[in-house]
């Protein structure tokens, strides 16, 4: 799998005096592609916001050898880090360009140009000059992932992408998932449809309660129906 990009050890976040995560671990190689599964309230949308410094947080956050704990969130975000909320977080009262090219890096552009994302999400190049704001949903997540691809990440952090958009939709970003798998991009994927997950993921971890209660392949936990039950079944 060659060496590790990212590894968190004895992750532990706050909102105010709620702790969330508790002694969280996780890793990600170069160039792989690791799902991060739970229920709702378990803690994987912190997890995304603590490795970018956006809550109160302690533990170990090393990114490509160097610890990043006490870093702001741009400065995470510039050593190559992408990070996609769930809220999507696109500008609006600009158009889908403009929202491109805010993504880039001014000093330094990347590999990826506003044409790569209309290549690969054709329907945010129809919709070019259009005000993000009147997008449809899947059209907003598209321009939001095309977006943080727009700054040349190493990693991107993908959180609940699919998350009530239809399956024509879900379609396209598992092809987009497979895309960036294909180009060395390492990402952590936070998704509830375990089948898209399992189906591009190279690995998994299962949150419960703040800390990581499964670890191994997709495979591996398809094979294990009690970690299922427990920890991902509604």
């Amino acid at each position: 799998m060659g060496d590790m990009a990212l590894r968190i050890a004895d992750a532990r976040a706050w909102y105010g005096k709620a702790q969330v995560l508790h002694g969280a671990r996780l890793e990600v190689g170069r160039g792989e592609i690791v799902a991060l599964l739970g229920r709702n309230g378990a803690g994987r949308s912190t997890l995304a916001r603590t490795v970018m410094g956006l809550v109160a947080r302690s533990g170990s956050f090393v990114w490509n050898g160097r610890e990043t704990r006490t870093l702001r969130p741009f400065d995470i975000a510039r050593l190559g880090i992408g990070y996609v909320p769930e809220s999507r977080d696109i500008f609006p009262g600009m158009t889908v360009a403009q929202n491109l090219l805010l993504g880039q890096k001014q000093a330094r552009p990347g590999r990826w140009r506003p044409q790569d994302a209309y290549d690969l999400f054709p329907a945010l190049g129809r919709r070019a000059d259009t005000d993000a704001q009147v997008l449809s949903g899947g059209e907003q997540q598209m321009l939001a992932l095309a977006r943080t691809l727009m700054g040349d990440p190493a990693l991107m952090l993908v959180d609940e992408p699919t998350e009530g958009l239809a399956p024509q939709v879900v379609a396209q970003l598992r092809g987009f998932f497979q895309v960036l798998r294909e180009q060395g991009m390492a990402m952590l994927l936070i998704e509830q449809k375990l089948d898209l997950a399992l189906d591009i993921a190279d690995r998994v971890y299962v949150l419960g309660h703040g800390a990581v209660v499964f670890e191994g392949t997709p495979a591996a936990l398809l094979a294990q129906p009690g970690v299922r039950k427990e920890w991902l079944e509604l």
